[in-house]
């Protein structure tokens, strides 16, 4: 992040060049411009995005530049596939549990008007520490926006743990006693267990719950 001290490569008025200072900027940004609209591929009815690279069920997966037919006269809702990548679309809303893209409005032969519903960032990257009762648990939506998940508390029983419906990626940590494990699952789909004392990377597609990484 640019601040007073570590900035950006600026650009002058009088330099020579500019463009070879601008690609550069443009490389390192790169990451925030996934599922972005690609303009020089957009064009009727034709929706152009760029690829990139994103975690696909703990995977890094590559996603290459590629266009979508849009619907016309109708609100298409792009989205992205959390299990594969894929970008789809709709003219009904978006679907639960698959990352939104774009509204595009259209005409009859031309886009009208588009709206961004990327998040280039994740939210928060902070540290939720929480004490278990000894029953099943829902997580809010604002306790996931943390990063990492840690659990204490005393457990008779197995317990779970049930995150909201959304792609994510989380650090967890069973830090209770009683030696039994927690189950990270949602309200629908598989989940897994991480026992006792253990941690692990889990990640969520909207609707299961898989590894990244085993007990450690």
């Amino acid at each position: 992040m640019s601040n007073s001290t570590i900035t950006y490569d600026a650009i002058s008025q009088s330099q020579a060049s500019k463009e070879i200072t601008a690609n550069a900027m443009f490389d390192a940004l790169s990451p925030a411009s996934l599922y972005g609209r690609r303009q020089s591929t957009t064009s009727g009815l034709t929706w152009g995005y760029y690829g990139g690279n994103v975690l696909v069920n703990g995977v890094l997966t590559q996603i290459a530049n590629a266009t979508i037919a849009l619907t016309a006269s109708a609100t298409n809702y792009l989205e992205a596939e959390p299990t594969t990548g894929a970008v789809s679309k709709n003219t009904t809303g978006f679907t639960a549990g698959r990352t939104p893209l774009y509204t595009v409005v259209t005409g009859t032969a031309t886009v009208t008007s588009y709206t961004d519903h990327r998040i280039a960032v994740p939210d928060v990257t902070g540290r939720l520490v929480k004490a278990m009762p000894d029953a099943n648990t829902t997580l809010t939506f604002a306790e996931i926006r943390n990063q990492i998940l840690e659990f204490t508390g005393t457990l008779t029983l197995q317990r779970n743990i049930v995150l909201p419906l959304t792609p994510r990626q989380w650090t967890v940590f069973n830090n209770t006693t009683g030696g039994f494990g927690l189950q990270f699952i949602g309200a629908t789909g598989t989940g897994i267990v991480v026992a006792a004392g253990k941690r692990a990377i889990v990640y969520s597609d909207g609707t299961n719950v898989v590894r990244v990484t085993g007990d450690i």
